[in-house]
This record gives structure tokens, C-alpha cells and sequence, in this order.
């Protein structure tokens, strides 16, 4: 708690300074003319003659707000790409509040537009050591099979994120595993984020408003995780009108509703989404589809007073997926797969918390206030009688304070969890079945952002503090991110660099055995062991190499220490007995972005490519090897062409093949118990393990082609998209079962259509 006091006592004493004059605080909506829909990222800015004051963008909601503003004459202008700007002289005393509702007009030709730098946001290239931005309108490049968009479906473009492939809801991000990744919705953890189908998640393109992906290198504001932090803001609702959208597709069909409560103060955003494949599709092309999965969402937003926002937030998921479908045999022949079978899986997530946030009339203070609880169950086995089960829930609450500089800002803040752990195992060579853990985990971290050398160096060093208080350990993590802009933010070149030293005690059990190992049974690190720690190293080059293509280059490292890692056993077993492991993981990637490039008969064509190289090894007791999310080599590619309301989306994915155990040969087990006559007992045939990881499945590539046309009437906008998944009907690798030589492939090739009408 020292580094935290201090940061506080810090913050103290500059409030006591002679600052406490009156300011004003300008702040409102701005919309659409045509339609009335909320505009986001809206350029808001305020200029005292030629100089540049301050400025803003609207959020989802299409608000805006600029705090500690001195008294004084002003002029305020408000600008969006393709609309004419509007602007207002005013003249601010101590203590105004000035609402604006501004309605933006579309102009048939683009001007020059006022620009106020911020963090780039979309678009794969955008990337700043680590960090990528997304908006809604990057994460609809990505089509999936629906109408809206997701954002799974975004990140799997991004380079270091590794799936397993169409089905498994999991992912590996530049070398850590799975439960080395933390997921954030409005400041509170979702422990399975993904959908038993990997084109999905809890944050479909509807209600995200941001999303910060941290690949590594995240700076001192996020700790207890190792590998990566994706910072989902969910978007909220209309404060001007009621709108939504209905969906209608087998994959995935929704219905969202927003509008005002009090108008212009509180709105109100619900949704819900149900896939109904397993009813509509129960077998396709030889496979059964036996997936299930959905969400529910709601979100209500407050503005009250001049300063105060109050927000809660509710989220629920659930998955159940025979995630064999149809097996195949070593011949290639189709292989009857029981419905209630051991390869089923199911996992269930409940998020609902709160945030308040606080803007200072008096102060260029600004506080925030998180607080809620997290619930997590998974389950192995048929529905009612499940093989395993696991369970994390966990209550938190934070608080940020940042003070507002010049050009920059000082945050300080806190977070405390209580986590409660627990699972169920039925296995016979497991050394024990049942196991309920308590973990209370405090952490405080202080940082600052800062525009150098005339706003050419941004840096942002912070430490955090991570601390255990049934182990009374603690650990102090420093953390740094800068960029370089060499001839100003208006030029073509941006460096980029981050650093940091990451702990994190929880970790997750899993077993080679099971299809993709999607069964996870968390646990804490055991006191015996170290609790695990990496550190990361991140440099990148952006670059503008034309007006409409721009270029990126990024290369990491990461190093692992105290990896809780499973002893590895030549029989198959789920194993509770663990060891400690090290590890690194390093590579390089190279992006390629397009946009709005005039195309064939006076289309508009948008592209992207990337491509990963990297190398993931482990070091475990007397085993080096490369773990199961080890994918050297990736390329991803998008093309999308526009004409009018018709746009034609074609995407591929390749991967080179992940490692896997092979087998060693085939044994005969005896329960060797005084009843038990060796002589006349057959045993049980059981599989004998080669070294851990030495085989490598077949590469993975798929190539979906979407068809879409859009229509826009006022407020009303109808979509219909038509397209084919794995259009060269590839039989990428599932699974492979060593014991009776089958196997289950990812999915065939899939016609897919769906209808979305919107209010907006």
C-alpha cells in the first residue's frame, strides 16, 4: 500500500495548491441530421484565436464533454468526415456549464478536415507496441456468418493471436496460454469471453463502443495476468431516440433495443442473441452442428448534474457443444458420434457491476469508481451427469483517480478481488477429485502520460503493486510505453516501444486428453511454488507510405518464469500434481492496411494482410518443447470492394500446424487390488505418451466469401448478407484421438444467409 499512499499524498498536495479557481465545463451530444443517430468519434475542439485549447471526440452515445476550461472568449467547432462542421463563438465565465445537441448535415464533397491527435484508432496498422484500438466500424471489415459483426472474429485478424481454429472459444496471444489472458467488460472480468464457435464473443459489434487489445507490454493500470488484456467499454444507449435492430440467421439471430429514459440524461441498451444452428442445421456436408450458445446484455447510462455519470452493466453467456460433431476414422470413413457422449462441453458466464465517474467542477480532477461481481462455470461431460465441473466467482472494486495536466495527465488507483475457486474431478488417476480455494488479491499502481518535445515524444511510465494476502507476498512491477513521432505527429514515421514486469497466481488445469481442451479447472499457484512472472519487450515502426496504404512492423519478447505446468506422465491422466516451468516467447510481424483505394468500375476497395512468425518453447523438469498454441507461421488477408450498397468481403487464414503428444505404443493396465487375478484378468488397453509435444498437426487454411447488400432509408437500414465458410470445403484438423485412431475435423464447408433491419 506504500506506493499507493504516496501516489495519493502526491495528488493531495497539488489539489491544495492554488488551483481551486472555477472553470467551465462544455459538454452535449452531437447526431446525425438525416437520421438522428448518435455520431461517433466526432471531432470537438476549442480554439482561443489560432491556438488549439482543448479538444474531444464523441463516444457511442454521441457525447462529448471538455473540462477545465478557464473563463474567457472561445470559439468551438465540431467536425466529422463528410459532414459539414459547425461552430459557435462563446465566451465562458467561472463556473459555466454549457450544453450543445448539434446536428451534423452530410455535404456532397470532402474538405480538409480539422483534425485533433488522438490515439489512432482502427485499422490493423494502427498498432502502438501492443495495443490496438477497435471501434465498430473496424470490427464490420470482418464479416461473420450473421449479419453484425463480433469482435472475435476482428481480433483473429490480428497478428499473434492464435486459434485453434472455427470451434473452441479459445485464444493464445504472442506465446501465452489461455489463462494467462485477462477480458474486461466495463472494468470487470469475464473469465471465458468466447463462444463455443470461434466467430463469436460477449461483445458483438452492436455494443462495443472501444475496445483496448493489449497483445503485451500493458501499461501499470492492468496487472494479475501475464500475457495480454483486452478492455472492452460497452457502448451507451440512445439518449435521443428509441432505436435497435433485429437479426434473423442460423448461426446467430438478436434483437437490440436502446433509447432515453429521461431524455438526454438516462438511457437504457438491452440485447440478447440465441444461436439456433442445432435446430435449423442438425447436419451438413456429413457433420452434425450440436453447438448452443447465446448471450444477454443490458447496460443503463446516467448523467447527473454537471458532473456525475453512473452506469450498471449485466452480462450473461452460456455454450453447450458436442464439440466431436461427426468423427472419421483412420480410413476417412464418417464415424456415428453419440449426442450425450464424454466430448461434450459447456461453460456459463455472469457479469454485473457498476461504474461512477466524477469530473471536478473546481479541479482537473477526474475519479472513478468500479465495482462488481464475476461468475464462471465449466463443465466436461453430458448435460446433467458431467465428468468434471469448475467453478471461479469473484467480487471486486476499483478506483482511478487521474489528475488532468497540460499535456498529459498523473493516474493513481486500486483494485481489490476476492476470488473464490473450486472444481469437481471424476477420474481415476487423478490423486484427488475435489478442491475449493479463497484468493484475495489487492493491487495499486500510479502512473503518468506526458507530451514531450513538442508533442513528438508521448511516454507513459507507471509501476504496479501486486499483492497476495493469504500469502502476505507482494510484488512492485515497473511498466513503460513511448512513442516517437521524428517529424511530428503530422508525419508519415511513429516508433513505438513498450516494457513491463507482470505477476499472476491464478492459472489454469487442463487435459491433453479432452477435444481442444476446453475444460479449464482454475486454481491458485500451490505455496510451494513461485507464482508466475514474465516480462515483456516491444518495438514497432509505423508508417504512412501513402495517403490511402500504410505500413507496420512490430517484433517481441516475452519471458516466462514459474509457469505452473502439469508433471508430464507417459500414461494419460488428469493431473493436479504440478511442477514449475519456464518459457519465452519471440517473433515478428509485418501489416499492410488499404483503405478507400478507387477500385474497378468506380468501386472503392479496402484491404489488409499480415503475416507472424514466432516461437513459443517451454522448459519443464527434464522436457524442452514447444506447448499446443506454438503456431510459427500465420497470414491473414481481407479484401473488401464496395460499390453502392453492395459489397463483396473475401478472407483467408492460414496457419501452420500446432504441436501435439504423439503416441509412444499401447500397454495393458491392472488395477493391481488382492481381487484381482493378473492370470485371468484381461486389463484395460491404455496408450503410452512419447515425449510432450513432439508432433505437429497438419497446417490450417480457410477461405469464407461474403455477398452483402445494404439499404438505407432515413432512420431505417435493411442487410442482407449471403456467404459460403470454407469455400475450398478443406478439412482442417480438430482433433485427433491417438487411442482409437479418429478424428474430428473444423467445419466443412457452410452456406450461410442472414436479414438485419435496423432503427437507428
Amino acid at each position: 500500500m506504500s506506493a499507493f499512499r504516496y501516489g495519493l499524498s502526491i495528488l493531495l498536495l497539488l489539489v491544495s495548491q492554488d488551483v481551486l479557481a472555477q472553470q467551465a465545463i462544455l459538454r452535449g451530444f452531437v447526431t446525425d441530421a438525416s437520421n438522428e443517430q448518435p455520431m461517433q468519434g466526432a471531432t470537438v475542439a476549442l480554439r482561443s484565436g489560432d491556438a488549439l485549447v482543448a479538444g474531444a471526440a464523441t463516444d457511442g452515445d454521441g457525447y462529448f464533454v471538455i473540462n477545465r476550461v478557464a473563463p474567457g472568449d472561445y470559439e468551438v467547432t465540431i467536425s466529422f468526415v463528410g459532414f459539414e462542421s459547425w461552430s459557435e463563438s462563446l465566451s465562458l465565465s467561472p463556473g459555466d456549464i454549457r450544453d450543445f445537441r448539434i446536428a451534423l448535415t452530410m455535404r456532397a464533397s470532402e474538405i480538409d478536415e480539422l483534425v485533433v491527435e488522438a490515439e489512432a484508432v482502427g485499422g490493423i496498422t494502427t498498432v502502438a507496441a501492443g495495443l490496438e484500438t477497435v471501434v465498430p466500424a473496424a470490427i464490420n471489415r470482418v464479416p461473420v456468418p450473421g449479419v453484425s459483426g463480433d469482435l472475435a472474429s476482428y481480433l483473429q485478424t490480428i497478428p499473434g493471436v492464435t486459434v485453434q481454429g472455427d470451434r473452441g472459444g479459445q485464444f493464445f496471444v504472442r506465446g501465452g496460454a489461455v489463462d494467462q489472458n485477462l477480458a474486461l467488460l466495463d472494468g470487470l472480468p469475464v473469465y471465458m469471453p468466447f463462444h463455443v464457435l470461434s466467430f463469436y464473443s460477449a461483445f458483438p459489434e452492436e455494443l462495443v463502443d472501444r475496445a483496448d487489445f493489449y497483445t503485451g507490454g500493458f501499461g501499470a493500470q492492468y496487472g494479475g495476468r501475464t500475457s495480454s488484456i483486452l478492455d472492452v467499454t460497452a457502448r451507451n444507449g440512445n439518449k435521443q431516440n428509441v432505436a435497435g435492430s433485429i437479426s434473423v440467421a442460423p448461426f446467430l439471430s438478436s434483437a437490440t433495443v436502446e433509447g432515453p429514459i429521461i431524455d438526454g440524461r438516462v438511457s437504457a441498451i438491452f440485447s440478447a442473441r440465441q444461436s439456433f444452428v442445432e435446430e435449423l442445421i442438425p447436419g451438413l456436408f456429413g457433420q452434425r452442428m450440436p453447438y448452443r450458445f447465446g448471450d444477454r446484455f443490458g447496460k443503463i447510462h446516467a448523467l447527473l448534474g454537471g458532473s456525475h455519470e453512473l452506469s450498471f452493466t449485466f452480462l450473461d453467456t452460456d455454450d453447450r457443444g458436442d464439440i466431436a460433431g461427426s468423427k472419421k476414422s483412420v480410413f476417412g470413413e464418417n464415424e456415428a458420434a453419440e449426442i450425450n457422449d464424454s466430448t461434450e462441453v459447456a461453460w456459463e458466464n455472469r457479469v454485473y457491476g457498476g461504474t461512477w465517474i466524477y469530473r471536478s467542477n473546481r479541479v482537473p480532477l477526474v475519479s472513478r469508481v468500479t465495482a462488481g461481481r464475476s461468475e464462471m462455470t465449466n463443465a466436461f461431460g453430458p448435460e446433467g451427469s458431467p465428468e468434471r465441473e469448475a467453478h471461479v466467482e469473484s467480487v471486486e472494486a476499483s478506483l482511478r483517480l487521474s489528475w488532468l495536466l497540460d499535456r498529459g495527465d498523473i493516474s493513481i488507483g486500486s483494485t481489490l478481488r476476492k476470488t473464490d475457486l473450486g472444481y469437481t474431478l471424476d477420474d481415476l488417476f487423478t490423486e484427488f477429485t475435489t478442491s475449493a480455494e479463497d484468493l484475495t488479491e489487492l493491487q495499486a499502481y500510479a502512473e503518468t502520460t506526458l507530451d514531450l518535445l513538442g508533442d513528438r515524444v508521448l511516454i507513459n511510465p507507471g509501476v504496479h503493486l501486486y499483492m497476495l494476502a493469504e500469502r502476505s507476498q507482494s510484488w512492485l512491477e515497473p511498466r513503460l510505453r513511448a512513442s516517437v513521432w521524428p517529424t511530428g505527429k503530422e508525419g508519415r514515421h511513429q516508433i513505438n516501444a513498450s516494457w513491463g514486469i507482470y505477476h499472476q497466481t491464478l492459472t489454469g488445469l487442463t487435459d491433453e486428453r479432452d477435444l481442444g481442451n476446453l475444460f479449464t479447472a482454475w486454481i491458485t499457484t500451490p505455496e510451494d511454488q513461485e507464482v508466475m512472472q514474465s516480462m515483456h519487450g516491444i518495438l514497432g515502426w509505423n508508417v504512412q507510405i501513402q495517403p490511402w496504404l500504410s505500413g507496420a512492423v512490430e517484433t517481441f519478447y516475452k519471458d516466462y518464469d514459474h509457469i505452473t505446468a502439469p508433471i508430464f506422465s507417459a500414461f494419460p491422466r488428469f493431473t493436479t500434481t504440478l511442477q514449475e516451468a519456464s518459457g519465452a516467447a519471440y517473433g515478428a510481424d509485418v501489416r499492410l492496411n488499404l483503405e478507400n483505394r478507387p477500385f474497378l468500375q468506380e468501386s472503392l476497395l479496402d484491404a489488409s494482410v499480415s503475416y507472424t512468425w514466432s516461437t513459443v518453447e517451454y522448459e519443464a523438469g527434464p522436457y524442452t518443447y514447444n506447448p499446443a498454441h506454438d503456431r510459427r507461421h500465420q497470414l491473414n488477408a481481407l479484401l473488401h470492394a464496395q460499390k453502392g450498397d453492395v459489397g463483396l468481403t473475401v478472407q483467408w487464414q492460414f496457419g501452420s500446424g500446432l504441436p501435439f503428444t504423439e503416441s509412444g505404443g499401447f500397454d495393458v493396465w491392472y488395477l493391481l487390488t488382492p481381487d484381482v487375478d493378473v492370470n485371468t484378468e484381461a486389463g484395460v488397453d491404455r496408450i503410452v505418451y512419447a515425449e510432450p509435444f513432439g508432433g505437429r498437426q497438419p497446417t490450417y487454411s480457410r477461405v469464407d466469401v461474403w455477398l452483402e447488400r445494404r439499404v438505407e432509408r432515413g432512420r431505417y437500414i435493411g442487410t442482407l448478407r449471403a456467404g459460403v465458410l470454407n469455400l475450398i470445403n478443406r478439412n482442417n484438423l480438430f482433433y485427433y484421438d491417438l487411442f482409437t485412431f479418429s478424428r474430428v475435423d473444423q467445419l466443412p464447408l457452410i452456406p450461410s444467409v442472414g436479414f438485419k433491419m435496423e432503427l437507428r
